[in-house]
């Protein structure tokens, strides 16, 4: 009997440890997501030299335009976690799942190119037309930099070793080769 309660309260005990360790994950993710926003705003703010006054329509504008693509790429994601799960779990995937993502992928790329376009469109009326150049590239910019930053952070030894292995093939190039062989 009191192996029982035992095993029930240790049962408990480590089901609600789960589920404290996953909301602090949830906690973490949701506070580097609005880091990653605010550095965001930050960068793209100091690259298009955005006033006060501009900024408040703006960002306004642009928020609503990375919600419209969010909810648009929902049906992908959630097809790529189905993919996901099936491989997870070692089944196959058959190819009119693959070939319904790559569908989906080019539907989704031309809507947002629509979105791009009408959004522009709404943009050049609060700023000029130099000022949405400069947002498109400093989007694009601020994305590469972070995808750079997040590589960094999850290989931090595998670039170090690359540099080594880039640096020693460097090295071979310059030196000359020799034949070695056996007389």
């Amino acid at each position: 009997m009191k192996t029982k309660v035992l095993v029930v309260l240790l049962l408990g005990l480590g089901m609600s440890s789960g589920l404290f360790a996953q909301q602090q994950t949830e906690e973490q993710r949701r506070a580097r997501f609005e880091k990653f926003q605010a550095e965001r705003v930050d960068f793209i703010t100091k690259a298009v030299g955005l006033t006060d006054e501009e900024g408040s329509a703006f960002w306004q504008i642009v928020n609503d335009l990375q919600t419209q693509k969010f909810e648009l790429n929902k049906p992908l994601r959630e097809e790529l976690r189905k993919i996901r799960e099936a491989k997870r779990k070692n089944a196959t995937v058959s190819e009119a799942q693959y070939k319904k993502v790559i569908e989906l992928k080019n539907s989704i790329r031309i809507k947002e190119a629509q979105l791009d376009q009408e959004y522009s469109a709404k943009l050049l009326k609060v700023v000029s037309a130099e000022k949405v150049f400069l947002y498109q590239n400093a989007e694009q910019e601020f994305g590469q930099k972070a995808l750079e930053s997040r590589r960094g952070r999850n290989t931090q030894s595998s670039l170090h070793n690359r540099s080594q292995k880039t640096e020693k093939s460097a090295d071979a190039r310059r030196t000359p080769r020799r034949n070695h062989t056996k007389v």
